[in-house]
């Protein structure tokens, strides 16, 4: 008898489900208290392709978890292909993003590396400080580059 199971790109509705469960084991097995992970983080999960399917995610979340220095996981502690911002300063785009989105991942990727400093941010990216402000708003941006948590 063969069971015909799609691949995890195909079942995205599974993701969010796989996530917990491979992070409340991953945290068990290392003996740490990771209660979730950082929205932003979760959204980079489950807009990758998954070509590695569960096996690829689960190596994900366990690589995750060890990387993990607080009790919530974040983008920084993703695998590399994850992360917007490489180690040389480049910022990685996905081809055909909305420029919104463009403009979003610039913004909030650059506060990040100022470590929240608003009027060095503004200034690396040549605009004023209020204009800066009125975006931080408008794409729901904390003081840290972190999307605001609902």
């Amino acid at each position: 008898m063969n069971i015909n199971v799609p691949p995890l790109r195909e079942r995205k509705e599974d993701i969010p489900l796989l996530i917990d469960v491979f992070i409340k084991e991953f945290a068990q097995e290392n003996g740490k208290k990771i209660e979730g992970i950082h929205e932003k983080a979760r959204s980079r999960l489950y807009t990758y392709d998954w070509p590695g399917n569960i096996r690829e995610l689960r190596n994900c979340i366990e690589s995750a978890v060890v990387m993990c220095q607080s009790n919530i996981i974040k983008t920084g502690d993703l695998p590399w292909v994850f992360r917007d911002v490489s180690d040389d300063g480049w910022i990685n785009i996905r081809l055909g993003a909305a420029m919104s989105e463009c403009e979003k991942i610039i913004i909030r990727e650059t506060l990040s590396h100022n470590k929240g400093n608003k009027s060095k941010t503004a200034d690396t990216l040549g605009i004023g400080r209020k204009t800066l402000l009125r975006k931080l708003a408008e794409y729901e941006i904390d003081d840290h580059g972190e999307p605001e948590l609902t």
